[in-house]
């Protein structure tokens, strides 16, 4: 498992996200419903001492469930150095 701390504003949110949370949000997502993969990944992984941070920030402001979504993702994806070769 790994940590993850972002500060949105000035409010710093923890996340733990798990293959098996990743997996889901990534199903939900090739479904269409990006919004929903994104607020139900976050709500599952935020740690509980950031839950109700995370829930007032993306109550307050339109999109930020998905910009935050993307910004936790981008750190747990691996950096992996991919080429094809013809």
């Amino acid at each position: 498992m790994s940590k993850i701390v972002l500060t949105v504003g000035e409010t710093d949110l923890e996340f733990n996200p798990t293959p098996a949370e990743y997996d889901e949000a990534q199903n939900t997502t090739m479904q269409g419903d990006v919004s929903a993969a994104a607020h139900n990944f976050l709500m599952s992984c935020v740690s509980s001492d950031s839950k109700d941070a995370l829930r007032d920030i993306t109550n307050e402001n339109a999109g930020a469930a998905t910009q935050i979504y993307g910004a936790v993702l981008k750190e747990y994806t691996p950096k992996l150095a991919i080429s094809v070769k013809k």
